[in-house]
């Protein structure tokens, strides 16, 4: 299993330099496809656990005739009996950190890259979405012909956690908007040290001190920018066609657009009144849709995305 043997070999690991200056960064992939953690943590969910393994289909459950609601609900039981093992892994890592004496003198940063769809919005079970056969049914996975179709990014995909704790800061929560390019700059201000200015993100670590300080203006969450047609290696490192226009997520304030470059696709909704964003708004608030469009498009510009990719993102085709 992938989180025991990788937080294993970081404890071994700080066993030899505990006591020297150093940065450690652990990734165990897991919780990650296949969610194989032994039957007991997946049996605190699903009691009686039959031991199968569930992959998703990248789909909606209604073009997969064999995921039925039941199959759902058992892969997401060991998805949760995975997240349940890694937590209990960086549980014995962290108990290790406090008996070295490390607490004092260690910041300990803890996030994720993206979330998973278990049946929400319309059945979405994986994180992106294989286009369908011409009959209607869905690619295999181990299709290697398979190609990506419409992949909205939603909240349960693009929210992450994000927790950081800092010696001599007192605990808290912090409600300004951040995202994972700050985490760089936000290291780097832990250890003293300048942050380059060629860098987008900004350091955490004044907001930790002072949560009233503003967070960002927006924060833009998208697969890296691609035009129909191109071949993208997003999942699995397969090279694969995209057939529609790639989403992107822009988050500001309350609001959040889900941006496509074709007509009619692009959605838009109101997250304190509708968190899981079951009410798409765009008819509505064209006002506010236009206004998170040109942020994308400014952000675009200021990075220096190549114009065959900023060029048909400069529209928004209601």
């Amino acid at each position: 299993h992938n989180a025991p043997q990788t937080i294993t070999r970081a404890m071994n690991w700080l066993e030899r330099h505990y006591k020297e200056d150093f940065f450690l960064y652990v990734d165990t992939w897991d919780p990650h496809e296949p969610w194989d953690a032994p039957p007991y943590y997946t049996e605190l969910y699903l009691p009686g656990y039959d031991g199968e393994l569930i992959s998703p289909i990248y789909g909606h459950r209604k073009d997969s005739p064999g995921m039925s609601e039941e199959r759902l609900k058992k892969a997401h039981a060991t998805y949760c009996g995975e997240v349940t093992m890694v937590d209990t892994w960086l549980g014995y890592l962290l108990s290790q950190v406090e008996n070295m004496g490390l607490m004092d003198k260690t910041a300990i940063v803890f996030t994720s890259d993206h979330g998973f769809y278990f049946g929400e919005h319309g059945g979405l079970f994986g994180k992106m979405t294989f286009a369908k056969r011409p009959d209607g049914t869905l690619h295999e996975w181990t299709d290697l012909e398979a190609s990506w179709t419409h992949c909205p990014l939603y909240e349960e995909l693009v929210t992450l956690p994000l927790l950081v704790y800092m010696p001599g800061v007192e605990p808290g929560s912090y409600n300004g908007l951040t995202s994972a390019i700050d985490m760089a700059p936000t290291v780097l201000d832990i250890f003293g040290q300048e942050v380059p200015s060629w860098m987008e993100g900004q350091s955490l670590l004044p907001r930790m001190r002072d949560a009233s300080l503003p967070g960002r203006e927006f924060a833009v969450s998208t697969i890296p920018f691609a035009n129909q047609g191109d071949e993208v290696m997003s999942v699995d490192n397969v090279s694969r066609t995209l057939q529609t226009g790639l989403l992107t997520t822009v988050t500001v304030g309350d609001w959040s657009l889900l941006y496509s470059v074709d007509s009619g696709v692009s959605e838009l909704y109101n997250l304190a009144a509708d968190p899981g964003q079951s009410e798409n708004v765009i008819s509505r608030r064209g006002d506010v849709a236009a206004d998170l469009h040109q942020m994308l498009v400014r952000f675009m510009r200021e990075t220096n995305v190549p114009p065959r990719l900023l060029g048909p993102r400069q529209e928004l085709r209601l």
